[in-house]
């Protein structure tokens, strides 16, 4: 409330009162602490901030430059080339970045991410976003939607989740990376192509010629992956390793140069369900892999269809390395 709308209060006057009643001078002293009272509560009560949508043009201004300006709830509409490393902290809460056009992000720093998030509910919708050490993290316990996005030509992964972060991962194109499609370790967690589990369509990624695997699972991590293409991939389509689960379902991976699922250390996957059609319940499909459509080693478990899915070496490898196949045909 402002100081101008005090006057607005139905409250007489302490004259009018002193003079309209006969108070004793000790009950007109109460009356006038109350009112003080009321005042000065209402002179520091906090301001109340409607979130709203902000503009901002890359030929004139930064990211960087405008991110203390928003607020919880807060969108940046962004247009434009932006040439920076865009760091979003641990105090940014709720905030989105989103592209009106055909707006880049392209980290000019190749020793920095190109978005790097700690803070949470951040979502970043619609960008192509280049260059960088990676395209997006987000890490240290930091929370993101990424929807819509281009990822492409960085210096490393194109996403990296990690260090006790989640994110959900939407609609992207994931490609043309020197490292990993998307990487989720170090007790990380990721839903991959859906936002809800009461969703009964995917919103997939396109996950395609990466260097390293399409996606990775590492260091007790895991991801629910759904509906998403991954091919050529330089390595395995989704690997899951070194105590990490994974749900993985409906997902088509082909032509990827190694498995197009491998689980090994101790991990488990589970594909599909034994049973159902809809999307978290229909196993994998796709061929051309150069390795085995599904591999399984060193004390891992695969669970729920195996799907038509296959590899040059053959559809399956789940009989050696101390694997536990719980795969139905």
């Amino acid at each position: 409330m402002k100081i101008t709308d005090l006057t607005l209060l139905d409250v007489p006057s302490i004259d009018a009162r002193d003079q309209n009643q006969n108070f004793s001078g000790r009950e007109a002293m109460r009356n006038r602490i109350a009112r003080l009272f009321v005042l000065t509560t209402l002179l520091f009560l906090p301001a109340i901030v409607e979130a709203a949508d902000r503009n901002l043009n890359c030929s004139t201004g930064t990211i960087t430059d405008f991110l203390p300006r928003l607020r919880p709830g807060d969108r940046l509409l962004v247009t434009g080339t932006c040439n920076e490393n865009v760091s979003i902290g641990a105090r940014f809460t709720n905030i989105t970045l989103e592209n009106q056009g055909s707006a880049t992000i392209n980290g000019t720093d190749a020793t920095a991410n190109t978005i790097s998030i700690q803070g949470r509910g951040i979502t970043i919708r619609g960008f192509t976003i280049t260059g960088g050490s990676r395209g997006i993290i987000v890490n240290r316990g930091g929370s993101a939607t990424i929807d819509g996005n281009t990822i492409q030509n960085t210096g490393s992964d194109g996403i990296q989740v990690s260090e006790n972060a989640t994110a959900r991962i939407i609609n992207n194109t994931i490609q043309n990376n020197p490292d990993t499609g998307i990487s989720v370790f170090e007790n990380s967690s990721a839903r991959i192509g859906f936002m809800l589990g009461s969703e009964t369509t995917a919103s997939p990624n396109t996950i395609q010629n990466n260097t390293g695997r399409g996606i990775l699972l590492s260091r007790s991590s895991s991801a629910r992956i759904v509906g998403n293409t991954i091919s050529g991939n330089g390595d395995d389509g989704i690997g899951v390793t070194r105590a990490s689960q994974a749900d993985i379902a409906s997902n088509t991976l082909s032509n990827n140069t190694g498995d197009g699922i491998f689980v090994s250390g101790n991990s488990h996957a589970q594909l599909g369900a034994d049973t159902g059609s809809g999307i978290f319940d229909l196993p994998n499909g796709g061929s051309g892999n150069t390795g085995f459509g599904i591999n399984c080693a060193q004390q891992s478990v695969v669970d729920g269809r195996q799907g038509t899915i296959t590899g040059v070496s053959g559809a399956t490898n789940l009989a050696t390395g101390g694997c536990t196949n719980s795969v139905i045909p």
